[in-house]
């Protein structure tokens, strides 16, 4: 069985209903009828599209979840994100942080948040240019929508992690630590 396959099965409700009366402990047609509310054609018919795609096993008057099934599926699953994950994002520091252009989260630890969130302000604005607010929430924008945190939240944290320096209501990228200027 295929992560896709897993997906798909699991998208039809009535696939679902059958599949969840067996995650919560029916193992007969009966009780598989009595959990899930479908009448006897329907879900016969379920059982055997799930036999068929190898979500369920059948033994001498049960049925059950295909459990080594189920963890193969997962495992692809997990392999094929891991390596998405890796080619999206080559820099191992940045990885689980920035998912496609997009902030997800925010390390806790200084060394860690430090280099994510640097990334971000070199990525986003030009040594010596200055910007206002609005300019900096605006360009941040597009590293929030769905992530981890709101553009303002973003621009507060570049701001008191020193990653961007405030003056007057200005924006600047601040020069990194070590150099002059």
């Amino acid at each position: 069985m295929t992560p896709e396959q897993l997906a798909i099965d699991l998208g039809d409700p009535v696939l679902r209903r059958v599949f969840s009366a067996l995650a919560l402990g029916a193992t007969t047609s009966s009780e598989i009828l009595s959990a899930s509310g479908l009448a006897a054609p329907q879900a016969a018919k379920a059982i055997g599209q799930l036999v068929r795609s190898g979500l369920l096993v059948q033994g001498r008057g049960s049925l059950a979840l295909d459990e080594a099934g189920l963890a193969e599926a997962a495992g692809a699953a997990a392999r094929r994100v891991a390596e998405e994950t890796a080619a999206d994002q080559p820099d191992p520091q940045l990885r689980g942080h920035i998912r496609g252009g997009i902030l997800v989260d925010v390390p806790e630890q200084d060394d860690a948040r430090l280099a994510v969130l640097g990334h971000i302000a070199r990525s986003t604005f030009a040594v010596g240019d200055d910007y206002d607010e609005r300019a900096v929430t605006d360009q941040l924008r597009p590293w929030c929508e769905g992530g981890a945190l709101d553009a303002v939240s973003l621009r507060r944290a570049l701001v008191d992690d020193g990653l961007l320096a405030r003056e007057s209501n200005r924006y600047r990228l601040a020069a990194p630590v070590g150099s002059t200027g």
